[in-house]
């Protein structure tokens, strides 16, 4: 094959994106697990009421609750609060953590949300996640039932959100890479074919059909026994197998 031809090029940098958007799904399935484990463990270790995630919208507008944890934290997931807004809302605007004794009697507390999940907190600590280049949220931690939040508290929840920002930054990586490829290929005017182009796009859009929900099964297996696991693990391959033999080759040369 002459060395010029772009093909073999172009077929390994399909095969990368193909395989990112799998990767880029089993990410948000083992991220979220982790994202859940980091707040409820810190629920258990500051013996607290409650904890939450927000995240920074793609626009960077709003913050949105996505998880938590604790007896009285389910009310704020789903809803949002503008950027500056509230506690979280400054944390995450100016990335410096804060501990308050009484934050309803502070001017940054965020009334409308205490308005609608119906809980007012005590106290509340609230620390950004930092990544290298910018902030990516806030996880708050509410009501410790020892007191007061200190200044070692601060430090210990600081390390909590560095692990979730570690998380969520790796999976931005991952999601953006493909797409970064696609676009330096189109600036050389190099065309990926349309199952690849339809790849990238789930990376944004997620979208559900029966290959995703194969791969959010296979990604519940790391809930299995090892057992189990290994008994999928000998199981795939050899689907794999039948599925490039009924079809022929997987490139045409």
């Amino acid at each position: 094959m002459d060395e010029d031809d772009p093909r073999p090029g172009l077929e390994a940098l399909r095969e990368l994106v193909l395989r990112a958007a799998v990767a880029s799904r089993l990410r948000s399935q083992s991220e979220s697990r982790l994202l859940q484990s980091i707040l409820d463990a810190a629920v258990v270790l500051f013996r607290a009421e409650a904890a939450s995630l927000a995240l920074k919208s793609e626009t960077g507008e709003t913050l949105d609750f996505v998880l938590s944890a604790g007896a009285h934290g389910a009310g704020v997931v789903g809803r949002s609060i503008a950027m500056g807004e509230g506690i979280a809302g400054y944390v995450c605007q100016t990335g410096q953590p804060i501990a308050l004794a009484s934050p309803a009697d502070d001017v940054r507390f965020g009334r409308a949300i205490a308005e609608q999940t119906g809980y007012v907190p005590r106290s509340i600590l609230a620390v950004p996640l930092l990544t290298p280049d910018r902030t990516v949220g806030v996880m708050e931690i509410l009501d410790c039932r020892d007191g007061s939040f200190t200044a070692q508290d601060i430090a210990v929840a600081s390390v909590f959100a560095s692990q979730a920002a570690i998380a969520i930054d790796a999976t931005r990586i991952e999601r953006d890479f493909p797409i970064l490829v696609a676009n330096v290929l189109a600036s050389y005017d190099l065309t990926l074919d349309p199952p690849t182009v339809e790849a990238i796009g789930r990376l944004q859009e997620r979208s559900v059909d029966d290959f995703w929900s194969l791969v959010d099964e296979v990604a519940a297996m790391a809930q299995a026994s090892p057992r189990l696991r290994a008994f999928v693990r000998d199981l795939l391959p050899l689907v794999s197998r039948h599925l490039q033999e009924s079809r022929g080759p997987r490139f045409a040369r």
